[in-house]
């Protein structure tokens, strides 16, 4: 009987509006019929309208579905393997929550996973021979080189002082979480001989062991592009990791840099820990300290700055990891009041003898501050997270619902999608406009190319979310759809140039996060070609063989990051299946004289870039805000179900995609999704990367192995 409650439709609007008894009958209840009115069911979720007996008719289709693929199990005929999605006891932000099999652990599908576009890409039935070469590329464990470390001890002061200039010279520029002056305090107190300034403490050695293991990471990283030896930074993690017992991980300010430092160091390397709980947890506290609403009692300037930077590190790490996992944020932006971080140096607080942190002084563009690249960072953060809220949610908060309570969809046309795209592009170009200027950038941070690498992955996150909101069965405004493709396939391939640009002059490093982007880039350029994005060349100055250049460069990238991180082999094997296939089908008239194009890449081209690729020696360079990209344009939903008023128009239950413009010529894809290679192989992909990516994935355990193989 509870199961029967729990599966039975809501009331329908009529009778919650005269709070009236529904009996819930179909095809219509009594009430409706009595009235000779439509019997309709709002979705409490999304706010979508349904008729009630057309959910009915779909109830009766699943029932028999079910009857016949349990006479084929019975009849002893082999079948994909399925994978059951449920939507779990807490909405969440974007994507779908995968399967959650016995033996296996929930993974969630987040805007940043870009597998979405898989499930449009492959839906046609001549992907279907790469069926067996994909499975058996997926099957394989990577072997992993398991460091056999040890903790370091402390270093030598000359070699500690290097890594502690290179700290704040580099990795401090993006992420303010430690105060300069606090910090030299403790490195004095290690390394005073004797311990005139007193003896440190747990928490002094743990600070300085985890400032001594981000710092070293890229310098270790160059030493092994260069062929040589050099320490692994792990070592000092361990060190760290030996003092957690004796300092504070909850309740304090010391507890939130603590974890926000393991945190960080978890973007480099495996931690043992999911780096998403460690943000949430970080988030929970600072509810607690209340933080989030400048209620931290009544400190110094000084104070008062670290509190705001601590807390809005904690906002972008929050933001990026759960917007990437699908996950919940773990704190709505209408309840956050604390101020942004001003942009001055620690040192011109402390001089400006003023007890109102607001009044100090601050700096103009031209002559930035320490903390004015973390600013411009979490500024975009704050518009990423409102484009995810407009465009990925699809939710609105209850009480700018209908009068009955429901809520409604957030947009309604082509008109109010394009509206608040570009109202978000011209935001977005603001911010990168007021982004500081450095005449000698020190880091990869004060870099102009890496502030244009930023803004192209947010406007791809938009430009995505956009495409996604169209709304179906849309026939007018064309036009409109294809200068946001157009902003689409330039932002996707500038952002794969970008970030091979940096590569080139060693000024940027590899992590999990890095290799999500320019994969999903790469399907988005893949993506907006089989759209015929280039035969409209109204605003976009590319040729035809554009795209050949750029998709040669993102799979020599993900070649890259597969010989660096070999358990990114899987995905970067999938890309490269995609992209051959997609150039064989799309190029065939240029690749015999392909060399000779000009603009498209030679094996010369890439060797050299395949060289530049594999050096460096650059400051730390992970970037929190490398916005994530949603799962997929117009990505295709089995379980999408239409409104009232789309039924009238709607003769299947196709899902809506983007050929249904008829002024735009598509590739002709199957109508029905290929079952076995995307509902069960994408559906993996898309939980598997996102859990790669944010070290929720066990690495013991091959996600490939709940697929069943043929």
């Amino acid at each position: 009987m509870s199961e029967e409650r729990e599966n039975q439709l809501p009331a329908c609007q009529k009778c919650r509006l005269r709070k009236v008894k529904c009996d819930r009958q179909a095809p219509k209840c009594t009430n409706c019929a009595k009235g000779s009115v439509a019997c309709i069911v709002v979705d409490p979720i999304t706010g979508k309208q349904y008729a009630r007996d057309y959910i009915r008719q779909l109830e009766e289709k699943e029932r028999d579905l079910t009857q016949r693929l349990g006479a084929l199990d019975d009849a002893g005929v082999v079948t994909p393997v399925s994978t059951e999605r449920s939507d779990g006891s807490h909405p969440t932000p974007a994507g779908h929550e995968a399967a959650a099999s016995s033996g296996t652990q929930s993974g969630f599908v987040g805007d940043g996973s870009g597998l979405g576009f898989l499930q449009n890409i492959l839906s046609d039935t001549k992907w279907q021979h790469h069926r067996a070469q994909i499975l058996e590329q997926l099957k394989k464990r990577p072997r992993i080189v398991r460091h056999r470390l040890v903790a370091y001890a402390l270093p030598p002061i000359v070699q500690a002082r290097q890594l502690f200039d290179n700290y704040f010279a580099g990795f401090h520029v993006h992420h303010a979480i430690l105060l300069r002056s606090e910090m030299l305090d403790v490195f004095n107190r290690v390394y005073s001989v004797p311990p005139s300034l007193g003896r440190p403490s747990a928490q002094d050695n743990f600070r300085l062991f985890m400032l001594f293991a981000i710092s070293d990471t890229t310098r270790h990283r160059g030493c092994q592009s260069a062929s040589q030896s050099a320490e692994h930074p792990y070592g000092y993690y361990l060190a760290a990791e030996s003092y957690l017992a004796n300092i504070p991980l909850i309740k304090g300010l010391d507890a939130i840099q603590n974890l926000l430092l393991i945190a960080r160091f978890g973007m480099y390397h495996r931690i043992g820990a999911s780096i998403w709980e460690i943000s949430h947890l970080c988030m929970r506290q600072c509810i607690e300290l209340g933080l989030h609403l400048n209620a931290y009692g009544n400190p110094d300037p000084l104070k008062e700055q670290h509190q705001r930077r601590v807390f809005w590190e904690c906002y972008v790490h929050d933001r990026y990891s759960s917007g990437i996992l699908g996950r919940p944020f773990a704190l709505l932006e209408s309840e956050i009041s604390m101020p942004l971080p001003i942009d001055a140096d620690d040192e011109t607080i402390i001089t400006s003898g003023t007890n109102v942190l607001d009044t100090v002084p601050t700096v103009t563009r031209v002559h930035p501050s320490e903390v004015s690249i973390n600013l411009f960072c979490i500024k975009l953060r704050r518009l990423s997270s409102r484009v995810h809220t407009a465009f990925y949610t699809s939710r609105k908060s209850p009480s700018s619902g209908t009068a009955d309570g429901t809520r409604t969809p957030a947009f309604r046309s082509i008109g109010n999608v394009y509206s608040s795209f570009s109202q978000f592009d011209s935001e977005l170009h603001a911010i990168r406009a007021s982004a500081p200027v450095f005449s000698g950038p020190r880091c990869l941070y004060e870099r102009s190319e890496w502030h244009d690498f930023m803004y192209e992955k947010d406007r791809l996150l938009l430009a995505r979310g956009a495409m996604h909101n169209v709304p179906a069965r849309q026939f007018s405004g064309a036009s409109i759809l294809k200068e946001i493709l157009r902003t689409c396939y330039m932002s996707a391939t500038r952002t794969i140039e970008l970030y091979a640009n940096l590569r080139s002059k060693d000024a940027i490093t590899w992590t999990r996060s890095y290799f999500q982007v320019i994969f999903t880039a790469g399907l988005t350029v893949i993506y907006c070609v089989i759209l015929d994005v280039l035969n409209d060349n109204h605003g976009l100055s590319a040729t035809h063989t554009d795209p050949l250049r750029t998709l040669h460069i993102c799979s020599s990238l993900l070649d890259f990051f597969k010989d660096k991180m070999p358990d990114a082999g899987s995905f970067a094997t999938v890309f490269n299946v995609i992209k051959e296939e997609f150039v064989k089908d799309r190029f065939a008239h240029l690749l015999p004289s392909s060399a000779n194009v000009t603009g498209a890449p030679t094996s010369q081209h890439r060797q050299q870039l395949s060289g530049h690729l594999s050096n460096q020696e650059v400051p730390p360079s992970h970037s929190v805000n490398a916005n994530p990209l949603h799962s997929g344009i117009a990505s295709v939903d089995g379980h999408y179900l239409p409104s009232v008023d789309e039924q009238q128009q709607q003769t299947t239950a196709d899902a809506m995609s983007l050929r249904d413009f008829s002024d735009i010529t598509t590739a002709q894809f199957s109508q029905e999704l290929a079952i076995g290679l995307t509902d069960d192989i994408m559906n993996q992909l898309e939980s598997g990367l996102g859990e790669y990516v944010w070290g929720s994935l066990n690495p013991e355990m091959n996600c490939w192995n709940l697929l069943g193989y043929e």
